[in-house]
């Protein structure tokens, strides 16, 4: 038997005078399972051809979970697990008890297009019902962009007014951001099994992935933002409120530029001057710093952890913008006529 995967180089004949054929070696053929007569599809990507059999099925992936053998977050865990490497189907077997299938319905729960299809005495089994025609990657992102940006605005609201049940409130909405990157997780893991989609100065799969945990991390520190609600005491002095306030309005415009420039067409000079102001935003982050420091509020350091916060929501709308000038550059490696290789 040859190695799964051996290399063959093989030529491009004339046949008839008006057709080219490539042969295959027949033991490399029958090993592969190809017979006399099959279809296979050739995929141009850039300087390669990808060479597939079509199965004349839909791609469908079971995974099974044995219920006797883990914990119920532990059940739970796998069920999500399995949802984000690209199942379609998720079984748990062996007789899950209340615990157990309580643990399933909340794991179920938490991601889009997955419900409960059946339920025994015996198994529980979830598929996904997602047609992701109807769910394009970048509709996902903008929704995620959306609520991401308006959690962390409600968040800074609440902290600046001392609103604790405010600020319980938009941390218990993080639920919906987790949603959306789950699914934007799923198809990138997905692709990685899948014929290669054209490189095209498009967006890839792992592009989606790349702006969408962005997005995820600025949600979880809008929770963050939301939590110090819930622990001062006093509203801050008007000078720091309107700092962190305008601060934070700021390193929203960071991300909300570098998602819909990204989203837009990746142009580098827009992408390039987001990058830059966000670079000023962090010089001016580090001089409020040093002031909350020697102010010695009694709030002082859970003002800290906000600013902290947005601080880390600038670094993050960067790594979308940096991610939109890597999609450019796989287009055209020249930058406002510059060769990449004469950029700074």
């Amino acid at each position: 038997m040859t190695d799964e995967y051996e290399t063959y180089e093989r030529k491009v004949q004339l046949t008839g005078g008006t057709t080219y054929t490539v042969s295959l070696p027949k033991t490399w053929a029958n090993e592969h399972s190809l017979e006399i007569g099959d279809a296979v599809t050739l995929h141009p990507r850039s300087d390669r051809l990808v060479l597939t059999r079509e199965s004349g099925e839909p791609d469908q992936r079971t995974v099974t979970v044995s219920a006797g053998r883990h914990a119920p977050a532990g059940i739970a865990r796998l069920v999500a697990a399995a949802y984000v490497s690209g199942a379609d189907t998720v079984h748990v077997e062996g007789s899950p008890d209340r615990q157990a299938r309580a643990a399933i319905r909340e794991a179920v729960g938490g991601f889009v297009g997955l419900e409960i299809a059946e339920e025994t005495e015996r198994t529980v089994t979830a598929r996904t019902m997602l047609d992701v025609a109807d769910l394009p990657p970048e509709r996902t992102l903008d929704r995620m962009r959306d609520r991401t940006l308006e959690m962390h605005e409600a968040a800074m609201a609440a902290v600046l007014e001392g609103d604790g049940e405010a600020g319980r409130r938009v941390a218990g909405e993080d639920d919906t951001v987790d949603r959306l990157f789950g699914l934007l997780a799923r198809e990138f893991h997905r692709s990685l099994v899948a014929v290669p989609a054209p490189v095209d100065g498009t967006l890839t799969p792992f592009d989606h992935y790349t702006v969408a945990r962005q997005l995820e991390r600025v949600a979880d520190h809008a929770g963050k933002i939301a939590d110090a609600a819930t622990t001062v005491e006093t509203p801050p002095p008007v000078s720091v409120a309107d700092d962190l306030e305008r601060l934070a309005a700021d390193a929203r415009e960071v991300v909300r530029l570098s998602v819909t420039e990204t989203l837009g067409g990746c142009e580098p000079r827009a992408l390039g001057a987001v990058v830059t102001e966000a670079d000023a935003l962090r010089t001016e982050t580090r001089r409020v710093d040093r002031e909350l420091y020697d102010r010695g509020l009694a709030d002082g350091y859970v003002l800290a952890t906000v600013l902290d916060s947005i601080t880390r929501t600038i670094e993050y709308g960067v790594n979308v913008a940096e991610a939109g000038l890597r999609v450019a550059l796989r287009a055209d490696d020249t930058v406002d006529g510059a060769a990449v290789d004469d950029v700074d």
